[in-house]
């Protein structure tokens, strides 16, 4: 995706990247000879058995694989696979995470950019990092394939506030073929890019037809029954926000039906995500805002659910990071929400908790501790006020010609320099 970026320093690329590789490195230590817990490859297992399916004609859930992710998901597990045929299963997983530590790079590199429109090289630097060095993150980039789908939202919001918005438009629906959850990004995409004219006049020029496009595919895709991965509306997991307070009810002796609560929550969701999409066509129209509106909807998205895995916080760190680079205090709440992530999983799960039920009574605490915890970054991150007068996306009127005086210098200037 070649794109007019400003040029960096070699040293802070340098930086970032091996970052990246050393937290992996140091999480690996960390959790497996540290700690005794362990990294878990079960998803990889499926990946690499839906591979097989396809490899052998079948689609990937065939012989029961219980493989629900969208068609471009399959990509670097094919591509992992063919290197897997000369170097056997283990190429399979050595290459899923030479791919998901690439694509957590790229993110890791597009937050430094992005930070670049917001604040000094410095702060922008801290992002990066922040990003680079994120220990749940890193957890489950070496665990699951999410790191690709948010390689693209990233790749997505760069080359939106960078000014190529086809390509944003472009990423977010590869984005919605990956795992669905980018595609959140576009309409705020479609309100940003039309700051300089209006919605009606972009979404003419090209971002109604890419999302009519991308409907098409999708709707196509679903009628012909590629449709595995809806089965995630039906769960109910533990680990959310609806469960909890579902806990406390019950805790009260309040019986309330979980269907209510989860009813309550859907719809708590979408006024939220409606109101951000409104604040941001009525606001003008920043980088700051967009960033801030898509995390909130992340979020909400995220922990309002009644289904929640822990990796989705690969998801919203990138954005955090982003927002909390200049504020110390929001740093401090970033690294323990990354503690706390890893604690959830994997080491409090099985000890705490499992998918559906609290194994413990602590489990309540936890998850309460944690909510609050993002919350409390949440609320950091909109605080967020950037450094940097470049993020202004309202172009200023110009001014009219009989406004403009020119320049005359001073007559007891004139007779110095006549001196």
């Amino acid at each position: 995706m070649i794109m007019d970026l400003p040029k960096i320093s070699t040293k802070h690329r340098n930086l970032l990247i091996l970052t990246s590789i050393a937290t992996k490195i140091f999480i690996i230590f960390l959790v497996t000879i540290a700690l005794h817990s362990f990294l878990d490859m079960h998803d990889y297992i499926i990946y690499y058995q839906a591979v097989q399916n396809i490899f052998h004609g079948y689609l990937p859930w065939a012989s029961g694989v219980d493989f629900n992710y969208p068609p471009v998901a399959i990509l670097p597990m094919v591509i992992s696979y063919i290197i897997s045929i000369a170097l056997g299963s283990f190429g399979f997983l050595i290459s899923m995470w030479v791919l998901m530590i690439v694509c957590d790079i790229v993110t890791t590199l597009c937050v430094y950019y992005i930070g670049l429109k917001l604040f000094s090289e410095q702060v922008a630097l801290i992002a990066g990092m922040l990003n680079a060095s994120a220990l749940s993150v890193a957890y489950f980039v070496l665990t699951r394939f999410d790191a690709f789908p948010t390689c693209l939202a990233m790749l997505a919001v760069l080359t939106t506030i960078y000014g190529e918005e086809v390509k944003g438009y472009a990423a977010s629906i590869a984005g919605l073929f990956t795992k669905i959850w980018p595609i959140l990004l576009y309409p705020f995409f479609w309100i940003y890019n039309s700051r300089h004219t209006s919605l009606v006049i972009e979404g003419k020029k090209r971002a109604f037809w890419f999302l009519l496009a991308g409907a098409a595919v999708f709707g196509v895709m679903i009628w012909a029954g590629y449709n595995k991965f809806l089965v995630y509306a039906s769960m109910v997991y533990c680990n959310t926000v609806p469960y909890t307070i579902f806990q406390y009810f019950q805790m009260a002796g309040i019986g309330i039906p979980f269907g209510i609560i989860a009813k309550i929550f859907q719809t708590l969701t979408v006024v939220i995500i409606l109101g951000a999409l409104y604040l941001m066509y009525i606001r003008p129209k920043t980088i700051a805002l967009l960033l801030k509106l898509i995390l909130v909807t992340l979020m909400v998205t995220i922990f309002f659910s009644q289904y929640r895995s822990p990796q989705y916080i690969v998801w919203f760190s990138p954005f955090a990071a982003l927002l909390v680079a200049n504020d110390i205090w929001g740093i401090l709440v970033f690294i323990g929400v990354q503690v706390l992530a890893l604690i959830e999983f994997p080491f409090a799960f099985w000890t705490l908790y499992v998918n559906d039920h609290y194994i413990s009574s602590w489990a309540l605490v936890f998850f309460s501790i944690f909510f609050l915890a993002c919350g409390l970054l949440l609320w950091k991150s909109l605080k967020m006020e950037c450094q940097l007068s470049a993020v202004e996306s309202v172009p200023r009127k110009p001014v009219p010609e009989k406004s403009k005086r020119e320049y005359t210098p001073h007559k007891d200037y004139k007779r110095k320099k006549n001196r």
